[in-house]
Order: structure tokens, then sequence, then C-alpha cells
């Protein structure tokens, strides 16, 4: 009963990989015709106000039982996470953010160390030098090293999600899943809204297309309600390091529909930088999950 309970929750993470993969090369398709912020302003808008209306009581229920403290942190990485993602989405391929956005758990012993003084072990050096070896090989296009502001980006999305696990479990020992959920996207709708009257027009929404508006839509509801559910869901019941491990299909599953809706395809040399990161990746999680009971206030949420 125990197993099958798992395996139901490690379905939950493939899913939410199904529906991210989607949602990238989507998200470039949206850009069309509409620009980054709106799209975040509208989307998280949007996906605050659904988990209001249908679980608003429950949500507030859960809130007043813990200081800002304890869900702030997890909302803002969460928040800063959504919002570097959309601009790398705007800056470069939806392949390269889709492998780059697959690196919290390479991060993740570092944020530990830096948070909660957990020991940083040698074993982990030749993996992050794996790791700079293959985002080398990722962003050569053939001829050079190309490595611009939309990369940069992406590797910032990667330490916010990081982040976010960190500091997310803490959240979830005291809040109900659903209700961080809601937090984390009120915190990026409200981020999110100001920067779009600072830095971009309001006459962008006149022009946005109709399909456009059925991404932003699909953003909102499947890649923010459903995913964000699914995700701390799953954290309240398998370890963050399964979760982290069953996240590396992401990339691959952005790869493969990037190259079916938009063309986007790796060179050789990508494809072998993206291999050896998901390989990473993999090692990594292992490692923590070896690691796990010396400091199980990150890896094992309850």
């Amino acid at each position: 009963m125990e197993s099958a309970k798992k395996y139901k929750y490690m379905a939950f993470i493939l899913l939410q990989s199904v529906i991210y993969g989607f949602g990238n090369p989507l998200t470039k398709i949206a850009f069309e015709t509409i620009t980054p912020f709106w799209s975040l302003a509208v989307r998280f808008t949007t996906a605050f106000l659904v988990f209001i209306l249908f679980f608003g009581k429950r949500i507030a229920a859960s809130m007043k039982t813990v200081e800002p403290k304890v869900y702030l942190p997890a909302g803002l990485c969460m928040a800063a996470a959504y919002i570097t993602c959309n601009l790398a989405l705007n800056w470069t391929s939806s392949t390269n953010v889709g492998f780059l956005m697959s690196l919290p758990v390479i991060f993740a012993p570092i944020l530990a160390l830096l948070v909660y003084k957990v020991k940083y072990k040698f074993i982990h050096i030749p993996i992050q030098i794996m790791v700079v070896i293959g985002l080398y090989f990722l962003c050569f296009d053939g001829n050079s090293f190309v490595f611009g502001k939309g990369e940069v980006t992406a590797l910032i999305t990667a330490i916010s999600i990081a982040g976010a696990l960190v500091f997310g479990e803490e959240s979830l020992k005291k809040l109900d899943a659903l209700a961080v959920s809601a937090v984390q996207a009120g915190i990026t709708a409200l981020i999110s809204l100001p920067c779009a009257l600072i830095f971009e027009s309001t006459k962008v929404l006149s022009r946005v297309t109709l399909p456009a508006w059925l991404v932003v839509l699909y953003l909102a509801v499947f890649c923010t309600n459903i995913a964000y559910m699914l995700q701390n869901s799953a954290l309240k019941n398998i370890s963050a390091s399964a979760v982290s491990m069953l996240q590396c299909t992401q990339p691959i599953l952005t790869a493969l529909i990037s190259y079916f809706l938009l063309g986007e395809k790796l060179s050789s040399i990508g494809i072998i930088g993206a291999a050896i990161i998901i390989i990473c990746i993999i090692a990594e999680n292992i490692i923590n999950a070896k690691e796990q009971p010396s400091h199980s206030h990150i890896e094992n949420p309850t």
C-alpha cells in the first residue's frame, strides 16, 4: 500500500514534467504578441484568483497558523524563478532554458551549506566541474561559445528553484501544500504586475492574439495551479531528492516538444553537453539520497 502511494506521487512529478515540457515552447509562441511581464502578470493573477475562488477558506485557515517568515522565503524564490524563466525564454531557446532549469539539485548542496550549515562534501566537486563542462558544450553553437543573457538568466532560474525547494520544505512542515502554492502564485503576481506597468506598455494587451491568450490560460491553470499542487503534494510524501530525480525528465521532454513545435534542435556538441548535465543531475541525486539521513530537514519533508 505504501509503495503504491509512493508511485502515485512519483507519477505526479512525471505529469508535472509533461505539463512544463509543453509550457516552455508554448510560452515562446505566446511571446510573438505578448511581452514577458504582462504574460507573468496575467498568468499569476489568474492562477491566484483560481486558488482563492476554489480554496479560499482552506488557504486562509492555514495562513492564520503561521508567521510570514515561514512562507515568504520560498515564495520569493519561486517568484524569482518564474520571472527569470520567462525572461530567459524571451532571450534564448526553450531547449537551452529547459536544460539549464534542470540544475537546482546541483545548487542545492551549496544553498544547504549557506542556509542550514550542512557540510559540503568533496564528492560534489567533480560533479560541479562536469556540469560546467556540460554547460560549455550545451552553449557551443558549432563555431563559438555563446553564453548570453538568456543562459545567465536561466541559471538564475535554477538557483531560485533550488532556493524554493530548500525553503519550501520548511513551509510545508507548517502549511497546507495548497496554501504554499497559492502564496507562491500570489507573490509572483504582486511582483510581476508593477514590473509590467513600469517596463512594458499597456498597449501590448490590445495586440495580443487569441492563441497567445490561450497559452497564458494554459500556463495559469496547468503550469501554475495544477503543477504547483502536484509538486507540493509530492514533496509532502516523497523526498526532495526523489522529486529532483524525476524532474530530470523535464528538459528531455522540453527538447522533444520544442523540436516539434518550434523546430529547435541541439548541435551534436550540444547533445553531448545535455547528456553530461543529465548524468550529473542523476549522480547528484544518488549522492543526496545516500546523504539524506544527515540532513533530512531538507531532503525528507513531512
